[in-house]
């Protein structure tokens, strides 16, 4: 599954499915809320912790590799 795939089934701001491009940027580089990273999981189907977990502290991206389909996500971890 692509990141559009996920894009495509997120709940957007009126109720309906699907977030633009620059929606779903601003959700990966932002602090999302449990509720909308439990949403991610579960078209991932996977969990929560899954969807976050960090096996790679050291490094400058969070590589997620979804258990299911094998694809791989990278997203770029900003400093604090």
């Amino acid at each position: 599954m692509k990141i559009e795939d996920v894009a495509a089934k997120l709940t957007n701001n009126r109720g309906g499915i699907g977030i633009s491009q620059p929606s779903m940027s601003s959700l990966i580089n932002g602090n999302p809320s449990y509720l909308r990273l439990k949403e991610i999981a579960d078209i991932l189907d996977i969990t929560v912790s899954e969807l976050v977990a960090d096996d790679n502290q050291h490094q400058a991206d969070l590589i997620v590799t979804c258990p299911k389909c094998g694809n791989v996500m990278r997203f770029k971890l900003a400093d604090e």
